[in-house]
């Protein structure tokens, strides 16, 4: 069964939604559970991570949407966020956040039922792609795809990650492994990046969230026909 959360206080574009969610599961046969929160804050108060999916309008009284998911990616990783708006043009935005998608307002379900296969989707690799972190005093477990890059600083190794910075100790090279199977590349012997978040490469270096980091010459030419690749899939 699939926990899905509505963040949206208009009262009937929230029944709308729920009204889409149980047809899509009467005509795909997968078992959903939905809770409706009236506002970000409520959402938040005491939460629980066991939603898979959340649609969370932006527009909302109180704490916005956009801030509400930043807040929740930091004590859940995992969940797929969808973004429901009626302002198309701030749906960008949502790549801060990991987010998988947005949906426009008025909603359609032909337009709802592309979407939600897409979370659904989302959430059955999320489950394949989950990592064992071993920070100091704890063991965190993340989604692979959550991962901006990873930096080593003499001894340890720093995980910048959508819900923030973990520290690990260990070598880059077992981190390299640990994420072969995903779309990662080590660009410098310092850092190891997460292809799906590359934005941008000019010269030797590379935009990833914002950030600038400097491709070993010796690598650039093997990077950029990776790179060519994976977007080619994308």
């Amino acid at each position: 069964m699939l926990n899905i959360a509505i963040v949206e206080d208009d009262a009937a574009d929230a029944e709308l939604l729920k009204s889409h969610i149980k047809k899509y599961e009467a005509e795909t046969g997968t078992a959903m559970k939905v809770q409706v929160f009236r506002d970000g804050e409520l959402f938040l108060l005491n939460y629980k991570t066991h939603f898979d999916i959340v649609f969370m309008d932006i527009k909302l009284v109180g704490i916005d949407g956009m801030e509400a998911a930043r807040r929740l990616r930091t004590i859940d990783q995992k969940i797929v966020i969808v973004f429901v708006t009626s302002m198309a043009q701030y749906a960008i935005k949502g790549y801060e956040v990991d987010a998988c998608d947005f949906v426009v307002k008025p909603l359609s379900y032909a337009d709802f039922y592309i979407k939600m296969r897409r979370a659904v989707e989302r959430v059955k690799k999320d489950d394949t792609d989950m990592i064992t972190v071993k920070a100091p005093g704890n063991i965190v477990k993340i989604s692979a795809s959550s991962v901006y890059y990873v930096e080593v600083i003499k001894h340890d190794l720093i995980w910048h990650t959508v819900g923030g910075e973990i520290r690990s100790h260990g070598t880059m090279r077992e981190v390299e492994e640990m994420l072969r199977p995903f779309s990662f590349y080590r660009v410098h012997h310092s850092y190891l990046v997460n292809l799906a978040y590359v934005f941008a490469v000019r010269g030797d270096t590379i935009t990833v969230n914002d950030v600038t980091i400097n491709i070993s010459r010796a690598k650039k030419g093997d990077f950029m026909a990776k790179f060519a690749q994976f977007a080619k899939k994308r």
